[in-house]
């Protein structure tokens, strides 16, 4: 094989790589109806198209990626306002992190590494699912990731041209979710480390020394991104101190199985060969870890998802150490026949090498190469069917009907308007978390709580018709005296099926 050869032949699997991924994204997008988190992003985003900014009803600003709200509400311009246009942005971005990953893989290290973490991308069933979801997540990863890889090459080149695409990934990474924050201490560390590696390990050579310009630019784009916003979130991150190691390692396990563990001597290799370049990734690992893990209050494996791409990079320094071992084996055997000449060592090692990866990806549940309509997101991120409900109601309501429900982004979106909120305590921090302060307003769309039944009962006595919609998840966290009003006195109008399609009680 000629040298242009050897080139072009890492750059067409990349290629077929990101379409399949491409399309294993795009299948099917509008099919499943919005989940909560989704339906919050996609009113946000309607919020733009009508006033110009993330304000909701309530006059509560939406600034949490904020990136992300923009450019669903481009995606809406475009496309239209659906389920599809909302999660074409996160579309976008998983497909592009494939191509990413190969360019880290092989530029650290070597073609084999970034072809092999490019595959566990795009055939990722994480990954899949979360590049399907209208939430910041995937962003997040693609910047963070993105980030790491300029970082590097700042420190390396010291160029202008480096720099000012470090600060614009950092920018987006932050400006994605607060998640972002945890490159300040990575690059710290880095710089700390290696400057003291540099000097001969002296603490005393770090006076004085200016730690490179990264540090100063982080900082800044820190404060113009708004860290005077994300500052009480950042102090509460600091100030909680919780116990979910045990939780999130299971998760790991059961989304990843028998890759999780390759990952860890893959991170082993990468030391050995680059303790920089591992210093790096492992720290950008085990930092966002930790805080994950024991400082942030809300239990969600979605959190972890914008690191997943570092341990697939392991994973690929791992089997292309297997591969290397193998080789000098093979070489040092004592053969009786000697090969064809066309047919080199290294071919056959690879050839090998992606049997064997194929076949583990093939039996495990963590990837896929077929197209699927739904991918669960875990027990934290409940998605039934809101859209069939909504579609009856759509059909039979009347412009005066109350409407009452459990999740109110979702009755927004799908109804253009919502009364009532089911009042319960969401996420375990207080009902008032959901309440616009010092107000019974619900914070998303301004509907009145209903914190009591008495109070649904004034609603009912106050409307001739109206609607209830509620899920398996909000009717589990519904006031039992509530939940014995409406099947006492209401009428079902949809049932659910096996806790997927959401009810819809009424009266009239």
């Amino acid at each position: 094989m000629t040298p242009i050869a050897k080139e072009k032949y890492p750059l067409v699997i990349v290629i077929l790589l990101t379409a399949a991924g491409f399309i294993l994204r795009m299948y099917d997008l509008g099919s499943q109806s919005f989940w909560i988190d989704e339906a919050i992003s996609s009113i946000a985003a309607t919020a733009i198209l009508d006033t110009g900014t993330a304000v909701f009803r309530s006059g509560v600003a939406y600034t949490r990626g904020i990136l992300n709200t923009a450019l669903i509400a481009f995606s809406f311009t475009i496309f239209g306002v659906t389920e599809s246009a909302a999660r074409i942005p996160s579309v976008i971005f998983g497909t592009l992190t494939i191509p990413l990953v190969y360019l880290i893989g092989s530029r650290w290290g070597n073609s084999r590494i970034g072809i092999i973490a490019a595959v566990l991308v795009a055939f990722s069933v994480w990954e899949i699912a979360w590049s399907r979801q209208a939430r910041m997540y995937q962003q997040l990863q693609f910047f963070y990731i993105l980030s790491l890889y300029l970082f590097y090459e700042f420190t390396r080149t010291k160029s202008i041209k480096s720099l000012a695409l470090l600060i614009l990934s950092v920018e987006g990474a932050i400006l994605s979710h607060v998640f972002a924050y945890a490159l300040i201490p990575v690059f710290v560390l880095y710089l700390a480390i290696s400057t003291l590696q540099e000097r001969g390990w002296s603490l005393g050579s770090l006076k004085g020394v200016n730690i490179k310009a990264a540090v100063i630019f982080v900082l800044v784009c820190a404060v113009i991104s708004g860290f005077a916003y994300h500052k009480g979130i950042i102090s509460l991150v600091l100030q909680t101190e919780i116990d979910y190691y045990d939780t999130y390692i299971y998760f790991l396990k059961k989304d990843l199985g028998f890759f999780l563990f390759v990952a860890v001597p893959g991170g082993t290799v990468l030391m050995n060969r680059d303790w920089r370049k591992g210093l790096l990734l492992l720290s950008a690992l085990i930092i966002p870890l930790y805080f994950i893990f024991y400082h942030v209050l809300l239990l969600g494996t979605r959190y972890l998802y914008f690191v997943i791409p570092i341990l697939f990079i392991l994973i690929g320094y791992f089997l292309d150490f297997v591969i290397e071992y193998s080789r000098s084996v093979f070489r040092s055997a004592d053969r009786p026949t000697r090969l064809d000449a066309s047919v080199s060592e290294g071919t056959i090692m690879n050839v090998i090498a992606a049997l064997m990866l194929l076949s583990a990806m093939f039996i495990s549940p963590a990837f896929t190469v077929v197209p699927k309509e739904r991918y669960d997101l875990g027990a934290n991120a409940p998605q039934p069917d809101f859209r069939t409900s909504y579609s009856y109601v759509a059909a039979n309501m009347r412009p005066d009907d109350a409407i009452v429900s459990a999740w109110t982004p979702l009755t927004q979106f799908y109804l253009g308007k919502s009364d009532y909120w089911l009042a319960f305590n969401m996420v375990g921090t207080g009902m008032e978390k959901s309440l616009v302060r010092g107000t019974i307003r619900e914070r998303y769309t301004n509907a009145t709580a209903i914190t009591d039944v008495e109070a649904f009962k004034e609603v009912v006595s106050a409307h001739d018709r109206g609607w209830v919609i509620v899920d398996a998840t909000g009717w589990y966290k519904l006031r039992p005296s509530i939940k014995k009003y409406i099947t006492g006195n209401l009428t079902r109008y949809v049932a659910a099926n096996n806790n997927n399609v959401v009810e819809v009680y009424g009266w009239q």
